[in-house]
């Protein structure tokens, strides 16, 4: 019996529940770029190398092709050539409060960058490629903000304004370089932790204190004295915006919420799938987003107790005529899924960078299209529920192929009524384009089928279905 056929679904909600396609655990799969052919991702390879040795959460692509990249806690900004030469350029020394980045952007000719208590810029036509440059352009310490939060200065571009989070104000720097340490300031205890143009306003997500379960989304026309819309979230904050082309979505509190935002409210949309309580928690970081060839992803960070698998996911669809689905498609490049962070996502072009934390370990990725992901597997959901309360057998697992290169497969486990899973003997069928395996495994209740892929380098299997029979 063929129990999946092609339609992606990503990851199920649960073991138990999911729509069509979906499986209980899907890792660095890729069901998007070829409808109803399911391929391996390529793998993420590290190419900060010893270069970058702080947490990464805030980068900035600018105009020259380079990008920079800021280290949260140390003061230092990294650039990153074109061609993927990483050197450390400068390190920031404000005159007061705390040295980590909380926001960059390019605006009007110049980078900024904010710490907790000043901003900092240095001008375009400087040499931005160099020590050197840095040292002789950089001018620390431009302005002053005045709430100056410890944690979050985030930044956007609209209506030909930078504007600036701080606490539960916005700064702003128009277009004439002149700064504003209130351009707007929204009620007390809220503070600004995300930001985002939509339309022609712009979108501040909040946040007060991980101990309150309560936030607001506000929109603002940029030139009002007060802010339009608010919309109050019983959530623990805003943590980031996901754009999809002419749609936002926001992630909030954490437990892997993702809301629709439909211009005026937060609309519940989709949850990443966890085990989630007051000892199992995590986020997704204001920088750790990106659209990559037309699909939305974002890093999922462990706050406490790897509540769930922690990458980088996918959330979209090929095309209008497909629904948007959620999987876990890149794996960092130390190949592990629990107890790391994610900071900051940049894609520039056909490039996927990651900044991650991994304990002391720190670095930014980039996708590797000399290799295949060497542990791509998927897990179903529990099969033939609706024969629950019989007895069956277990006869045969098949895996339909549409390619299947030299020294590449698929390998089999079985888990019956929640036991651990037990590999099976496979064989190929080059006749069917079939890899399958036939055992007889009695007193099946529940059932669950894992399939892994084997990579040869960059070549990997394809899979069309999955077959499943019983006895």
């Amino acid at each position: 019996m063929i129990i999946w056929n092609g339609k992606w679904g990503g990851q199920s909600d649960s073991k138990w529940s999911g729509i069509e396609g979906s499986f209980a655990e899907v890792v660095g799969l890729d069901g998007i770029s070829t409808p109803g052919l399911l391929k391996v991702r390529q793998k993420l390879t590290k190419e900060s190398g010893s270069t970058v040795d702080a947490f990464v959460k805030v980068k900035v692509a600018v105009s020259t092709g380079e990008s920079f990249w800021f280290s949260s806690t140390t003061g230092k900004i990294w650039r990153r050539s074109s061609t993927g030469t990483w050197l450390l350029v400068y390190t920031t020394s404000p005159a007061a409060g705390a040295a980590g980045c909380l926001g960059a952007l390019e605006y009007n000719g110049f980078l900024y960058w904010a710490t907790q208590s000043r901003l900092h810029r240095i001008s375009m036509t400087a040499t931005i490629s160099t020590a050197a440059g840095w040292t002789a352009g950089a001018v620390p310490d431009w302005a002053t903000f005045a709430v100056t939060d410890a944690d979050f200065h985030p930044m956007a571009i609209q209506d030909i304004t930078l504007f600036i989070g701080d606490g539960n104000r916005v700064a702003s720097v128009n277009s004439s370089g002149t700064f504003d340490n209130n351009a707007l300031d929204i009620k007390t205890p809220l503070r600004i932790k995300t930001m985002a143009p939509y339309e022609f306003d712009l979108v501040i997500g909040t946040y007060v204190a991980d101990t309150v379960n309560y936030t607001e989304i506000i929109r603002w026309d940029t030139v009002s004295p007060s802010w339009n819309t608010s919309d109050p979230i019983e959530e623990v904050g805003i943590n980031a915006f996901i754009r999809d082309d002419n749609y936002l979505y926001a992630n909030a509190g954490r437990v892997g919420n993702l809301y629709l935002f439909n211009g005026e409210q937060l609309v519940p949309f989709k949850r990443i799938p966890g085990t989630y309580s007051n000892t199992q928690y995590g986020t997704i970081h204001p920088g750790a987003v990106g659209n990559f060839m037309g699909v939305p992803v974002f890093g999922f960070s462990n706050g406490a107790g790897n509540p769930a698998k922690q990458g980088v996911y996918s959330f979209g669809s090929y095309s209008r005529d497909y629904q948007k689905v959620l999987d876990l498609s890149w794996v960092i490049s130390e190949d592990v899924t629990s107890s790391i962070e994610i900071g900051a996502i940049l894609v520039a072009d056909f490039d996927l960078l990651v900044a991650w934390k991994n304990g002391s370990s720190f670095g930014v990725d980039k996708i590797d299209y000399t290799a295949k992901y060497a542990s791509a597997y998927f897990e179903t959901m529990m099969l033939f529920q609706d024969q629950r309360n019989i007895l069956k057998a277990l006869a045969n697992v098949s895996a339909f192929y549409n390619s299947l290169p030299a020294s590449t497969g698929f390998t089999f486990s079985y888990s019956i009524n929640g036991a651990a899973y037990v590999a099976m003997t496979s064989v190929t069928n080059s006749i069917l384009n079939e890899v399958h395996a036939q055992l007889s495994v009695g007193d099946v209740g529940s059932l669950q089928i894992k399939v892994a892929f084997t990579v040869s380098a960059n070549d990997s299997p394809t899979l069309e279905a999955l077959g499943v029979d019983l006895s």
